[in-house]
């Protein structure tokens, strides 16, 4: 198989696969959900997925069946080490399936595995076909490139996606750990309650947690909506990311409230 096909195909692959997540996660939640680790939109995992089941399992067998259980079992066990490498790299869990029933580790769920078996099906006897004749009437000087320019894309998404992540792992420490001393001084500034010259500083302290807090959730917001299951195994870091979560709702709820009020302002005007 041409090198250059190849990635082609891996980048074709990733970005139905980004529309396949975005559709099913946007019912599920009722809203549009833009998913993903790097910025654009394409989801390499789903790239990598289909050439395992293209060009390794529907060689293996030309069963469906056969390689329904095949695609189930390899796309789970990819699914699996990328949420392994995430853990392992940013100390951080992208998704979560613990909830789910049938879960290994809330790396994978029975119910996805499945998904992926029957859209690997899909992929293999229905979509690649098409995707394939497509590519026969593009010219090999623009197929490569093409795919110089896809690598080159990528290339700068991940490392620019790498860096926002590794930055906000900072931001998260830097948080805790200012968190930590703000409150620490509350407490001892608490015990004077009598105090009314220390009032003024107990505000300061607590305006300034808030205001560290806000500043975290807008640098978080891309990541927290894009992995709305984004979760850690450390408590103190988990307990963070939810209330991130409930700052940035509560700060939309209260952006679209002040929008409403505005608009209905304006029509009586």
């Amino acid at each position: 198989m041409d090198l250059t096909l190849l990635i082609w195909y891996f980048f074709c692959y990733s970005i139905l696969g980004y529309i396949v997540e975005i559709v099913y996660c946007s019912i599920g939640q009722g809203s549009l959900v833009n998913r993903g680790f790097l910025h654009g939109p394409y989801l390499p995992i789903y790239g990598f997925g289909a050439l395992l089941v293209i060009f390794v399992f529907a060689g293996i067998s030309n069963n469906p069946l056969v390689l329904f259980f095949i695609a189930v079992i390899g796309t789970s066990i990819l699914e699996y080490v990328t949420g392994y490498l995430a853990e392992t790299l940013f100390s951080i869990r992208l998704w979560d399936y613990s909830s789910v029933r049938f879960n290994l580790k809330g790396r994978v769920c029975l119910l996805n595995s499945t998904l992926f078996g029957l859209l690997s099906l899909f992929v293999v006897y229905v979509v690649h076909p098409h995707v394939s004749a497509i590519f026969e009437y593009v010219s090999p000087s623009v197929l490569e490139h093409g795919a110089k320019v896809i690598i080159i894309l990528l290339s700068v998404d991940t490392t620019s996606s790498v860096l926002g992540m590794s930055a906000f792992q900072r931001q998260l420490a830097d948080f805790r750990e200012k968190r930590r001393e703000i409150e620490s001084r509350l407490k001892v500034l608490r015990e004077f309650r009598e105090n009314k010259m220390l009032e003024g500083l107990r505000v300061k302290l607590d305006t300034e947690l808030d205001e560290l807090r806000m500043r975290l959730s807008l640098s978080a917001k891309r990541i927290l909506h894009a992995f709305p299951s984004l979760t850690s195994s450390n408590e103190e870091k988990r307990l963070l990311l939810e209330t991130l979560r409930k700052t940035i709702r509560e700060t939309a709820l209260h952006r679209k409230l002040h929008d409403n009020k505005h608009r209905s302002e304006k029509r009586d005007d």
